[in-house]
Protein backbone atom coordinates (compact mmCIF):
# COMPACT_ATOMS: atom_id res chain seq x y z
CA UNK A 1 0.00 0.00 0.00
CA UNK A 2 2.57 2.63 1.22
CA UNK A 3 4.94 1.86 -1.73
CA UNK A 4 1.63 2.40 -4.33
CA UNK A 5 0.83 5.61 -2.73
CA UNK A 6 4.19 7.07 -3.19
CA UNK A 7 5.01 6.21 -6.44
CA UNK A 8 1.69 6.60 -7.96
CA UNK A 9 0.21 9.51 -6.19
CA UNK A 10 0.14 13.04 -7.98
CA UNK A 11 -1.53 15.53 -5.21
CA UNK A 12 -0.21 16.64 -2.05
CA UNK A 13 -0.83 14.20 0.15
CA UNK A 14 -0.75 12.37 3.47
CA UNK A 15 -1.48 8.79 5.15
CA UNK A 16 -2.54 8.61 8.16
CA UNK A 17 -1.70 5.27 9.77
CA UNK A 18 -4.01 3.50 12.94
CA UNK A 19 -1.41 0.52 13.34
CA UNK A 20 -2.22 -1.97 16.11
CA UNK A 21 0.97 -3.94 15.16
CA UNK A 22 3.71 -4.98 17.86
CA UNK A 23 6.31 -4.88 14.86
CA UNK A 24 9.00 -2.62 15.12
CA UNK A 25 8.66 0.06 11.98
CA UNK A 26 12.08 1.55 10.85
CA UNK A 27 11.91 5.34 10.20
CA UNK A 28 12.57 5.54 6.65
CA UNK A 29 8.91 6.82 5.80
CA UNK A 30 8.41 10.03 3.67
CA UNK A 31 7.97 12.52 6.45
CA UNK A 32 3.78 12.78 5.15
CA UNK A 33 3.32 9.45 6.90
CA UNK A 34 2.08 9.72 10.28
CA UNK A 35 2.22 6.15 12.09
CA UNK A 36 -0.03 6.62 15.48
CA UNK A 37 0.10 3.41 17.92
CA UNK A 38 -2.50 2.21 19.18
CA UNK A 39 -2.32 0.95 22.78
CA UNK A 40 -4.39 -1.00 23.40
CA UNK A 41 -5.46 -2.51 20.19
CA UNK A 42 -8.86 -0.79 19.07
CA UNK A 43 -10.09 -2.85 16.46
CA UNK A 44 -11.02 -2.19 12.88
CA UNK A 45 -13.67 0.20 13.10
CA UNK A 46 -12.29 2.17 15.63
CA UNK A 47 -8.67 2.24 14.30
CA UNK A 48 -10.27 3.15 11.13
CA UNK A 49 -12.18 6.09 13.53
CA UNK A 50 -8.85 7.13 15.28
CA UNK A 51 -7.20 7.39 12.18
CA UNK A 52 -10.10 9.61 10.29
CA UNK A 53 -9.97 12.61 13.51
CA UNK A 54 -6.21 12.67 12.67
CA UNK A 55 -6.54 13.46 9.19
CA UNK A 56 -5.53 17.26 8.21
CA UNK A 57 -5.96 17.08 4.07
CA UNK A 58 -9.56 18.22 2.51
CA UNK A 59 -10.52 14.83 1.15
CA UNK A 60 -9.61 11.94 2.76
CA UNK A 61 -9.66 8.18 1.44
CA UNK A 62 -9.43 5.33 3.24
CA UNK A 63 -7.60 2.18 2.43
CA UNK A 64 -6.89 -1.41 3.99
CA UNK A 65 -3.22 -2.53 4.40
CA UNK A 66 -3.82 -4.98 1.65
CA UNK A 67 -4.72 -2.46 -0.38
CA UNK A 68 -2.85 -1.09 -3.55
CA UNK A 69 -3.64 2.17 -5.73
CA UNK A 70 -4.05 2.22 -8.92
CA UNK A 71 -2.69 5.06 -11.23
CA UNK A 72 -5.34 7.80 -11.74
CA UNK A 73 -6.75 7.14 -8.85
CA UNK A 74 -6.41 10.36 -6.91
CA UNK A 75 -6.84 12.46 -9.34
CA UNK A 76 -9.98 10.98 -10.88
CA UNK A 77 -11.48 10.82 -7.41
CA UNK A 78 -11.14 13.94 -6.35
CA UNK A 79 -11.70 15.63 -9.73
CA UNK A 80 -14.82 14.02 -9.80
CA UNK A 81 -15.92 14.60 -6.20
CA UNK A 82 -15.24 18.37 -6.91
CA UNK A 83 -17.23 18.06 -9.93
CA UNK A 84 -20.40 16.56 -8.01
CA UNK A 85 -20.55 18.79 -4.62
CA UNK A 86 -24.07 17.07 -3.94
CA UNK A 87 -22.29 14.21 -3.92
CA UNK A 88 -20.85 13.14 -0.60
CA UNK A 89 -19.21 9.86 -0.54
CA UNK A 90 -17.65 8.08 -3.88
CA UNK A 91 -17.12 4.58 -4.01
CA UNK A 92 -13.50 3.40 -5.42
CA UNK A 93 -13.80 0.59 -7.80
CA UNK A 94 -11.80 -2.29 -7.08
CA UNK A 95 -10.68 -5.64 -7.96
CA UNK A 96 -9.91 -8.69 -5.59
CA UNK A 97 -6.68 -10.85 -7.38
CA UNK A 98 -8.73 -10.79 -10.72
CA UNK A 99 -10.64 -8.34 -12.69
CA UNK A 100 -12.97 -6.74 -13.10
CA UNK A 101 -13.31 -3.37 -11.49
CA UNK A 102 -16.45 -2.87 -9.52
CA UNK A 103 -18.53 -1.37 -6.62
CA UNK A 104 -20.56 -3.26 -3.90
CA UNK A 105 -23.97 -2.88 -3.09
CA UNK A 106 -26.13 -3.54 -0.24
CA UNK A 107 -29.95 -3.04 -0.58
CA UNK A 108 -29.63 -1.85 -4.25
CA UNK A 109 -27.70 0.85 -3.08
CA UNK A 110 -23.73 1.14 -4.00
CA UNK A 111 -21.64 1.62 -1.22
CA UNK A 112 -18.17 2.28 -0.38
CA UNK A 113 -15.56 -0.84 0.33
CA UNK A 114 -12.80 2.07 -0.27
CA UNK A 115 -14.10 5.49 -0.41
CA UNK A 116 -13.75 9.16 -1.00
CA UNK A 117 -14.96 11.79 1.54
CA UNK A 118 -15.08 15.13 2.43
CA UNK A 119 -13.16 15.20 5.93
CA UNK A 120 -15.89 18.17 7.21
CA UNK A 121 -18.52 15.47 6.41
CA UNK A 122 -16.95 12.95 7.66
CA UNK A 123 -16.82 15.11 11.19
CA UNK A 124 -19.78 16.08 10.50
CA UNK A 125 -21.94 12.49 9.90
CA UNK A 126 -19.36 10.53 12.51
CA UNK A 127 -17.49 8.47 10.42
CA UNK A 128 -18.21 4.62 10.91
CA UNK A 129 -20.48 3.25 13.63
CA UNK A 130 -18.07 2.05 16.06
CA UNK A 131 -20.63 -0.24 17.42
CA UNK A 132 -19.70 -2.52 14.62
CA UNK A 133 -16.59 -4.54 15.12
CA UNK A 134 -15.09 -5.12 11.71
CA UNK A 135 -18.41 -5.76 9.07
CA UNK A 136 -20.72 -2.91 7.88
CA UNK A 137 -18.80 0.28 8.91
CA UNK A 138 -18.64 1.03 5.24
CA UNK A 139 -22.30 0.20 4.71
CA UNK A 140 -22.99 2.45 8.08
CA UNK A 141 -21.06 5.49 6.76
CA UNK A 142 -23.07 5.24 3.42
CA UNK A 143 -26.18 5.31 5.44
CA UNK A 144 -25.13 8.43 7.18
CA UNK A 145 -24.20 10.42 3.71
CA UNK A 146 -27.87 9.28 2.51
CA UNK A 147 -29.14 10.50 5.69
CA UNK A 148 -27.92 13.47 5.18
CA UNK A 149 -29.68 14.25 1.32
CA UNK A 150 -25.95 13.95 0.20
CA UNK A 151 -25.01 11.07 -3.30
CA UNK A 152 -23.22 8.20 -3.09
CA UNK A 153 -21.78 7.36 -6.14
CA UNK A 154 -19.13 4.85 -8.05
CA UNK A 155 -16.06 6.60 -9.47
CA UNK A 156 -15.18 3.71 -12.32
CA UNK A 157 -11.65 5.31 -13.26
CA UNK A 158 -10.42 5.58 -9.37
CA UNK A 159 -9.00 2.18 -8.80
CA UNK A 160 -7.70 0.05 -6.21
CA UNK A 161 -6.31 -3.35 -6.30
CA UNK A 162 -7.16 -5.55 -3.38
CA UNK A 163 -5.15 -8.05 -2.42
CA UNK A 164 -7.66 -9.77 -0.15
CA UNK A 165 -5.51 -12.98 0.94
CA UNK A 166 -7.84 -15.31 3.16
CA UNK A 167 -5.24 -15.38 6.29
CA UNK A 168 -6.38 -16.38 9.56
CA UNK A 169 -7.08 -13.08 10.91
CA UNK A 170 -9.22 -12.66 8.03
CA UNK A 171 -11.08 -15.90 8.66
CA UNK A 172 -11.40 -15.41 12.60
CA UNK A 173 -12.85 -12.13 12.18
CA UNK A 174 -15.80 -13.46 9.56
CA UNK A 175 -16.67 -14.45 12.61
CA UNK A 176 -18.15 -10.91 13.30
CA UNK A 177 -19.95 -10.73 9.84
CA UNK A 178 -23.55 -12.08 11.14
CA UNK A 179 -23.41 -10.13 14.66
CA UNK A 180 -22.51 -7.18 12.81
CA UNK A 181 -25.30 -7.36 9.90
CA UNK A 182 -27.30 -7.50 12.93
CA UNK A 183 -26.54 -4.35 14.28
CA UNK A 184 -26.49 -2.52 11.01
CA UNK A 185 -29.98 -3.09 10.29
CA UNK A 186 -31.17 -2.96 13.79
CA UNK A 187 -30.48 0.84 13.22
CA UNK A 188 -30.58 1.45 9.87
CA UNK A 189 -33.82 -1.03 8.46
CA UNK A 190 -36.50 1.35 9.02
CA UNK A 191 -34.86 4.24 6.91
CA UNK A 192 -34.13 1.97 4.12
CA UNK A 193 -36.73 3.25 1.83
CA UNK A 194 -35.78 6.92 3.13
CA UNK A 195 -32.10 6.49 2.09
CA UNK A 196 -32.65 4.73 -1.31
CA UNK A 197 -34.84 8.01 -1.91
CA UNK A 198 -32.14 10.19 -1.73
CA UNK A 199 -29.83 7.35 -3.65
CA UNK A 200 -32.24 6.86 -6.69
CA UNK A 201 -31.51 11.09 -7.50
CA UNK A 202 -27.92 10.29 -8.08
CA UNK A 203 -28.51 7.26 -10.93
CA UNK A 204 -27.62 9.38 -13.89
CA UNK A 205 -24.11 9.44 -12.36
CA UNK A 206 -23.21 5.92 -11.82
CA UNK A 207 -20.15 4.74 -14.27
CA UNK A 208 -20.93 1.31 -15.78
CA UNK A 209 -20.88 -1.68 -12.92
CA UNK A 210 -17.76 -3.63 -14.36
CA UNK A 211 -14.60 -2.23 -15.72
CA UNK A 212 -11.67 -5.01 -16.70
CA UNK A 213 -9.48 -2.31 -18.52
Amino acid sequence: MLRSIVERVKVPWELVVSNASNDLYPDVYPPNVKVFHEKPRLGCVKGYNYAFRRARGRWVIWLNDDAEVMPGCDTNAIEFMEHHPKVGLGALYYAENMLPYHVSDYHDMIYANFGIINRELGNYVGWFDDYLMMYGNDNSLTFKVLLAGLGVVGIPRARIWHHAFPDAVRIENMKNQPSDANLLMQHYRHRIEEMRRTYVLFDDLQGPINLSE
